[in-house]
């Protein structure tokens, strides 16, 4: 027979269970905690980023959906630092509308990514993203940045005219930014990639099956190139990647990248070159890429050639042009 166990007293009962109580409250509320500062602090820079009469939306930042923040064509004016400070007019909407069309979103997941690995691109999604990161992912002593070994990393990303967001989920995947913001005129292109993220279960934020309801690190944003919906000199880092054949006013759009770049911030930009004709969209030469980036502000009024190499860096792969670019 096994000997009688005394049972606990009620006063030893008590204090298990105010213990696991106070213990349980206090890893919870240490958690909100961590959680709350996390927003706040995430909240804060998108607030500061973000212009003024945008603010009312940057609470939907955080949630895997579409944030509108695109302008009425010609009301608004452009930020100070734009050379021209013009209001933006689009001239050539057809560019842009074309990629609002259903099928489109379809043909970028699904048709056109075997062509870009044949070689019409640098090559598939993980051979475009890895191109940029080699130049992006570096200091300005070709340095290779480590997140681990940093604050925050490369800082606030922004892949701009996105599409369906396969450089941005990479971006917001490698852990080396706070956050990153992707950006495109098309409502179609960006709910395909945030389906993607659903579908495919990425995990953007350490989440269990990666089944999360919001994103802290990457959002989404309806905009237009030529009237970005940002402050000056707000980004670290961004990411345009086959796209300015596409944009209605190239000159302003590149103006307005050089305006939300931050001094010492990169670009890495990629367009398809002539011989492709001009019939609906626009195709460059390497010099025409060269005089955009150079008339927006790139490589500055150093008369140091040396600098001016540093600084602005054009290269042709085939019919693929590549800006890369420090301001």
């Amino acid at each position: 027979m096994k000997p009688f166990r005394k049972m606990p007293s009620l006063q030893s009962v008590t204090k298990i269970l105010i213990l696991l109580i106070i213990g349980h409250g206090t890893v919870n509320a240490s958690s909100r905690r961590a959680t709350t500062a996390w927003a706040a602090k995430n909240e804060l820079n998108l607030r500061q980023i973000v212009q003024k009469e945008y603010h009312g939306s940057v609470d939907n930042l955080s949630s895997l959906q579409v944030t509108q923040m695109l302008s009425p064509p010609g009301e608004k004016k452009r930020g100070e630092l734009s050379s021209t400070n013009r209001s933006y007019t689009n001239n050539e909407p057809l560019r842009q509308q074309l990629f609002t069309l259903p099928i489109i979103p379809l043909l970028y997941e699904r048709i056109l990514p075997p062509l870009w690995s044949a070689g019409l691109r640098i090559g598939g999604p993980d051979a475009e993203y890895e191109s940029a990161a080699d130049f992006l992912y570096k200091n300005n002593n070709e340095n290779e940045i480590n997140a681990e070994s940093t604050k925050s990393g490369l800082g606030i990303g922004l892949d701009l005219s996105c599409g369906t967001g396969f450089v941005a989920i990479r971006m917001a995947q490698s852990n080396m930014f706070q956050h990153v913001i992707g950006l495109d005129y098309s409502p179609q292109m960006l709910q395909e990639g945030i389906a993607t993220i659903q579908r495919q279960r990425l995990d953007l934020e350490g989440n269990k099956n990666g089944r999360a309801k919001n994103s802290r690190r990457l959002s989404w944003i309806r905009g237009d190139a030529g009237s970005l919906p940002f402050e000056d000199e707000s980004f670290d880092v961004i990411h345009w990647g086959a796209a300015m054949h596409c944009v209605p006013d190239v000159e302003a759009a590149m103006e307005e990248v050089y305006r939300v770049l931050k001094p010492g911030g990169k670009l890495y930009a990629t367009t398809f070159l002539r011989p492709f004709p001009d019939v609906v969209f626009r195709f460059f030469d390497l010099v025409e890429l060269e005089t955009l980036a150079k008339n927006a502000g790139f490589a500055g009024s150093s008369s140091n050639s040396d600098d001016q190499r540093q600084q602005l860096e054009v290269e042709g792969r085939g019919v693929y042009g590549i800006i890369r670019a420090v301001k």
